[in-house]
């Protein structure tokens, strides 16, 4: 990652603070962005080789606005993303509020992340991961929405792909599909619920984000220059566990 410069959205916090601080431990050169700058700056405070911009990833006045102040850019960490909802029990009663919400921060936010690195790696190249989730996969009675929104992003990511091919632009893009991690938006899990997803799990035990990071970088990296429109499980085998034992 040496002389590169990384974008994270998300930066303050999670999967996307740990994937921007192993970039930087990396040798990269990374903006942690995320609508809250105050905490960006506090995950990113022992990290030199870094800074912190103000990001409404749903508003296009932003990016533009990123765009005009970061220049260039090697690498683009799509990892800003909620789960809001008011009823998780039932998807027949989401509030149309939070499923609108939640699909513009996930979906359109990504989308807006990816014209801009479109732009801004027009030249030289780079490499674009964005983060869909094992709920785009699986269907789930409270993740409806959240589940929905990550399928469109792992489907806009092979769009991506094949759009920056046909442009002629060398941009990869791919997605990691994470589990349960430990992080903000499981945080607030009871002890019930949580026990009966780790159940599912075969790794009996939900991912350390920095886990998840490792598996960004890897795709962000030169090791993965073959690699273009794909989506990487990192769950622990719960896609892949047996059913019957």
């Amino acid at each position: 990652m040496a002389g590169k410069v990384a974008l994270v959205t998300g930066g303050a916090s999670g999967i996307g603070a740990a994937t921007a601080r192993l970039l930087a431990v990396r040798g990269a050169f990374v903006w942690f962005a995320d609508l809250r700058a105050a905490a960006c700056d506090l995950a990113r405070a022992d990290i030199a080789a870094s800074n912190t911009i103000a990001l409404d990833v749903r508003d296009p006045a932003d990016w533009h606005a990123a765009e005009a102040r970061i220049g260039p850019i090697d690498i683009l960490i799509n990892a800003a993303g909620i789960s809001r909802t008011t009823n998780p029990a039932a998807i027949a009663e989401v509030a149309l509020e939070d499923w609108r919400a939640i699909f513009a921060v996930n979906v359109e936010g990504t989308l807006l992340g990816c014209q801009t690195a479109m732009r801004l790696m027009a030249r030289e190249g780079g490499a674009i991961v964005n983060i869909a989730s094992t709920a785009g996969i699986a269907p789930s009675a409270t993740l409806g929405a959240y589940g929905a929104s990550k399928a469109a992003v792992a489907q806009m990511t092979r769009s991506v792909a094949a759009a920056c091919a046909t442009q002629g632009l060398a941009i990869r893009c791919n997605a990691v599909q994470p589990g349960m991690a430990e992080t903000p938006m499981t945080a607030a899990m009871t002890d019930d619920y949580r026990r009966a997803w780790e159940a599912q799990i075969p790794a009996h035990r939900f991912a350390r984000a920095e886990e998840v990071a490792q598996a960004i970088c890897f795709l962000a990296s030169d090791a993965a220059s073959y690699i273009n429109g794909e989506a990487l499980l990192v769950d622990g085998g719960l896609m892949n566990r047996a059913v019957v034992s």
